[in-house]
């Protein structure tokens, strides 16, 4: 059993969920120190100071870990920097991005240099940088050339092979719930899962809803996800317009969340942006029927066998969701199976890969 130290800048919702999912059911013994939730951009850019006082008082506790899996949002650089005089200069570092800033869409449509650049050091000073999913990696394989030319000089070059070169793919462990069995009744339950930010293009929800309205159908609702900091205005559009159509509104406890997962029919997204998925995972697993875009790493996330299915083509949303709703008796029938490919996306399947390639850097000559 080795000794790894898992450090998240970010130990609130998903990542939390990571961290201590890896934690539980890895056969290496996993400690983690973190910062609590906070803003983003602030771990990034300073959460390493913090973060490297916390490693070593953990080293002095514990002597040096054999690796150091770092979550992608803080400086790993500056971090490794920091924390140059506990740790080992052997010690394997393997950064996991959950998210990558030069591939996150912002709202003028341009990306954050500075965060860009610290994601940048941190992958040169990372052995390997594991993405979560193949769409992701690609993302920024394809972008990264593009943004390091535009610097005002091009002395980062040299080094973009090697870095490409770390970057490998390892979904997120899932804690994929129990498949609900379930009844259809009439209308089908809804929901949405993710957060209510522009990335998730909820005003394509709303714009659905009311055609649907229109056309004599109707639906129940379930209005999940993290709210931002200032209340959606097209969330509230849908509590004043659809109130009617509403079986639950979050936020949920996770026990209140699964159950609500177990009496729902249809899972959706409009997303515009999603390197992974968790919530949509958790979903199918519960036995919904997804709704989803043929992009991004949905395509991943369900297998070939059902694209036709549950994939619309971008711009479509509308009558994608308008049919499914139509049709879910017909399309609970022709997605039977799907709920249980899931499972491949569980911590049961995913530590032990996770586990795998942690050990075979460790035993690495350095």
């Amino acid at each position: 059993m080795s000794s790894v130290l898992l450090v998240e800048p970010w130990f609130a919702g998903s990542h939390q969920r990571w961290a201590e999912g890896y934690r539980r059911v890895s056969a290496h013994d996993v400690s983690i120190v973190s910062l609590s939730e906070g803003p983003w951009r602030w771990r990034l850019r300073a959460g390493a100071v913090p973060l490297a006082a916390d490693i070593g008082r953990f080293v002095s506790e514990n002597g040096s870990p054999d690796v150091l899996l770092v979550s992608g949002l803080v400086d790993v650089a500056q971090l490794l920097g920091l924390a140059r005089n506990h740790l080992d200069h052997s010690t394997p570092v393997v950064v996991f991005q959950h998210e990558s800033q030069i591939v996150y869409p912002t709202q003028h449509g341009s990306v954050d240099q500075e965060a860009v650049l610290r994601n940048w050091m941190s992958w040169c000073a990372a052995d390997v940088v594991l993405f979560n999913s193949a769409f992701h990696r690609q993302a920024v394989i394809d972008a990264l050339p593009v943004f390091l030319y535009q610097l005002p000089e091009a002395d980062q070059l040299f080094e973009l092979d090697a870095v490409l070169n770390r970057f490998e793919v390892m979904p997120v462990g899932v804690d994929v719930p129990a498949l609900a069995a379930r009844s259809l009744g009439k209308p089908p339950v809804v929901v949405w899962p993710h957060r209510w930010e522009n990335d998730k293009d909820p005003a394509a929800f709303l714009s659905a809803l009311r055609r649907l309205r229109r056309n004599g159908g109707e639906v129940r609702l379930v209005l999940a996800g993290v709210e931002p900091v200032v209340v959606s205005s097209v969330r509230q559009s849908i509590i004043d317009e659809f109130g009617d159509w509403l079986l639950a509104v979050g936020p949920f406890s996770r026990q209140r969340y699964l159950e609500l997962l177990g009496r729902s029919d249809l899972v959706i997204s409009c997303a515009n942006h999603e390197f992974f998925g968790i919530a949509v995972v958790e979903a199918i697993g519960a036995g919904c029927v997804p709704v989803l875009p043929k992009g991004l790493a949905y395509p991943e996330i369900v297998p070939e066998p059902w694209h036709d299915d549950v994939l619309y083509e971008r711009g479509s949303f509308g009558s994608a969701f308008q049919s499914a709703v139509e049709n879910i008796d017909a399309l609970t029938a022709r997605t039977d199976g799907l709920a249980e490919t899931m499972s491949r996306f569980s911590w049961a399947a995913v530590a032990p890969r996770l586990d795998e390639r942690l050990a075979g850097l460790i035993a690495e000559p350095r």
